[in-house]
């Protein structure tokens, strides 16, 4: 370090002794059995799915092996958890007192295999058990389980709340990756974050992004929080914002989303509703393949995918640029005969370039969307 630098460090010492004082977390280790921590979550004194939590991904094979490593006493990873209220204030019984920081993923499982929702599948030390529920375990099983103590680190409930969302973050680098829009779950939280999590849920919606109705939260799509994502595109880029388009597509959504997060009440909730408006009337009149990728080919059109992203982009953002909910509901047939036969844009180079290779492209994005644009005002 060069003396200038020396000096600048000396210069900023009162700051980052400050910084240090301030952001210092403290901690304490404890331990509860498995049988206490589901009876935790039951009374909801300990919250396992807070607002930035990622949403339950583990197969049923991983969930299974976690119960086998359990069974056999092998150490599992130290659960985070932060203490929301002290333990001497009062409070309701189903006040959350905890708070899951990190370990949601296992947490869920043990929670989920002790109150009879899955079988054990996959095991191979313990094959013997594949197939058991958790009633099915023999009597000294069923013990060693509810006994098994689970260690946890509790932090402090005097930490601000934007510590626990830093600890969080980084507690999940390095471990399986969080997709774009579990971070901005955590990192961007506001109102519109709550809402677009409800319009991701829209039975229409989902019919069109082909998420079936039966066990929605197997669909990977609602694992890794993808629908949601896609609810953000759509408000992220319309009213000509997707012109605005310069940097990555991620930070776009990521700064889209913050902005949104500002909007009123009022505001916010006109445009839940016309997002319904335009997503009914494109499973009305354009059917559950509205978004669906195709290529001409000699003899015939082939359908490439059933739901393709960039496709929805153009489709949906192209006819909200063309026609306000209003419009929809007042003429529908009318827009409906000019939103027919749109799937002849495949058959043009452009276009089909524009949703295939890297779609996220500034460019590619805006001829996409363009292209729709044109079709519906010919």
């Amino acid at each position: 370090m060069s003396e200038n630098e020396q000096t600048t460090l000396k210069n900023k010492l009162d700051s980052i002794q400050q910084k240090a004082r301030e952001r210092t977390v403290k901690t304490q280790n404890v331990e509860y059995d498995l049988e206490t921590l589901i009876k935790r979550i039951d009374l909801k004194t300990l919250k396992l799915d807070p607002e930035y939590q990622r949403r339950h991904r583990w197969s049923p094979e991983t969930s299974s092996r976690l119960i086998e490593s359990l069974i056999l006493n092998i150490p599992i990873p130290v659960i985070f958890i932060s203490q929301d209220i002290d333990v001497d204030d009062e409070a309701e019984i189903s006040t959350s007192r905890y708070t899951v920081i990190d370990g949601q993923q296992r947490l869920t499982a043990m929670y989920g295999f002790l109150k009879g929702e899955y079988s054990l599948v996959g095991l191979q030390t313990l094959a013997e058990l594949n197939g058991s529920f958790y009633k099915d375990l023999p009597p000294f099983l069923i013990r060693r389980l509810e006994e098994r103590t689970i260690k946890c680190l509790r932090i402090d409930s005097t930490v601000d709340a934007q510590v626990k969302f830093d600890i969080f973050e980084r507690l999940n680098t390095g471990s399986v990756k969080l997709e774009a829009q579990e971070l901005r779950n955590a990192t961007a939280r506001g109102p519109f974050n709550e809402l677009i999590k409800v319009l991701a849920e829209f039975p229409a919606f989902r019919a069109l992004i082909q998420i079936k109705g039966s066990n929605p939260e197997d669909n990977p799509k609602v694992q890794k929080m993808e629908d949601a994502e896609l609810v953000l595109r759509f408000f992220a880029l319309k009213e000509g914002k997707f012109r605005q388009l310069k940097k990555g597509f991620k930070d776009f959504l990521t700064d889209a989303l913050v902005e949104l997060n500002k909007l009123d009440d009022a505001t916010r909730n006109g445009l839940a509703e016309e997002f319904k408006i335009y997503i009914n009337f494109l499973l009305n009149f354009a059917g559950n393949t509205a978004f669906a990728k195709l290529r001409y080919e000699t003899g015939g059109v082939k359908q490439m995918s059933s739901f393709n992203a960039s496709v929805y982009d153009a489709v949906l953002v192209g006819l909200s640029e063309s026609y306000t909910a209003s419009d929809l509901q007042i003429n529908s047939e009318a827009i409906a005969a000019k939103l027919s036969g749109y799937q002849t844009l495949f058959n043009n180079i452009d276009f089909f370039n524009s949703v295939s290779g890297s779609v996220n492209d500034a460019a590619k994005v805006a001829t996409r969307i363009e292209a729709m644009m044109a079709y519906l005002k010919r």
